[in-house]
């Protein structure tokens, strides 16, 4: 007799399914108090995740709902293992279409994302490279979506903002031979087949290993190797967001993650991180740190860990349901 599944380890979640986009679905879950919610937080998950992505979601839908926010999970082209044939481009462009659907049809007026694991780079990459660059729609007049004057963004969380790059050195494989390789099909103008099977436990093509592992690929905003102003150049346009629209973004980074090499200090790291999202002031600009020193990559483990990182989600999105 085969054994009694368990409940759903992340939870169970009541609310609507539907297409926003060709081919494209997300799920929003609503407060209790309220048919639709006009504050939405998007929450995006890493490579290979998709509904449900990680243990806390559960936890942050009750501390959205009890501030008055809906919770909405997207599936993005690059959810599951679609990450392996797609971009950060292709991603924001189809966070963009979500956006503008909640607009359209279920009255969203603020936004706040948050991003675990490479939802991170996600997140980094949508305020820097949307739309006609998203940046130019924080709180800004919205002429090519159709169904809304103004859109504000307010708030990013970044949970685990790790290297996959750096991640790469910690599992078997030679790696510098699969760059070679992919760099040679990428100068032929093949950098959409497919790398060899034994390359990566995912199907993935030639420029997507490269976005993810190579030197300053599209990828490689958090990398402890890069300098400070490489670091600056990656991420500075979150504090001038922050000058510009009043953004403010938390980096929660995990002391025993274990996707960062033991030899990566990462309390230096996340300040060497917020710091070149802040221009170069560690403790004065739009972005703020928390180590959590006890907790691995999706706060499963630690005690408490993602009851605190849950909290201090909650505790900004109240001060922006006060401000609005």
């Amino acid at each position: 007799m085969k054994s009694h599944p368990k409940l759903s380890p992340y939870g169970v979640f009541t609310g609507k399914l539907f297409q926003y986009h060709a081919n494209l679905v997300a799920f929003e879950s609503s407060p209790p108090t309220t048919s639709m919610s006009r504050n939405k937080c998007i929450l995006i998950g890493g490579l290979s995740d998709g509904l449900i992505p990680t243990p806390y979601t559960s936890d942050l839908e009750k501390e959205c709902h009890s501030l008055g926010w809906s919770l909405v999970q997207p599936l993005l082209s690059s959810s599951y293992l679609g990450f392996g044939s797609g971009s950060l481009s292709r991603d924001t462009s189809e966070i963009e279409l979500l956006m503008n659907y909640l607009v359209c049809h279920h009255d969203a007026d603020f936004f706040t994302l948050v991003g675990h694991s490479t939802g991170c780079q996600n997140s980094i990459h949508f305020l820097k490279h949307g739309d006609t660059d998203m940046v130019k729609k924080v709180k800004v007049e919205l002429s090519d979506l159709p169904c809304a004057q103004f859109l504000s963004f307010q708030f990013v969380a970044l949970q685990a903002p790790v290297s996959d790059r750096e991640s790469m050195s910690l599992t078997p494989g030679n790696h510098d031979a699969n760059l070679e390789h992919a760099k040679s099909l990428l100068s032929q103008h093949k950098g959409e087949e497919m790398m060899p099977r034994s390359t990566f436990w995912a199907p993935i093509t030639a420029s997507r290993y490269l976005d993810l592992f190579d030197v300053k690929g599209d990828d490689d905003f958090f990398s402890s190797d890069l300098s400070d102003e490489e670091l600056h150049e990656r991420l500075g346009h979150i504090g001038n967001l922050g000058k510009k629209t009043g953004l403010r973004l938390l980096a929660v980074f995990s002391g025993k993650d274990e996707y960062v090499p033991e030899t990566i200090e990462k309390e230096v790291l996340l300040e060497r991180l917020v710091t070149a999202m802040n221009g170069g002031k560690r403790n004065h600009g739009a972005a703020r740190g928390l180590l959590l020193k006890n907790a691995n990559h999706n706060l499963s483990d630690g005690s408490g860990d993602k009851e605190i990182f849950v909290k201090e989600v909650g505790n900004l999105l109240r001060t922006l349901s006060a401000d609005s």
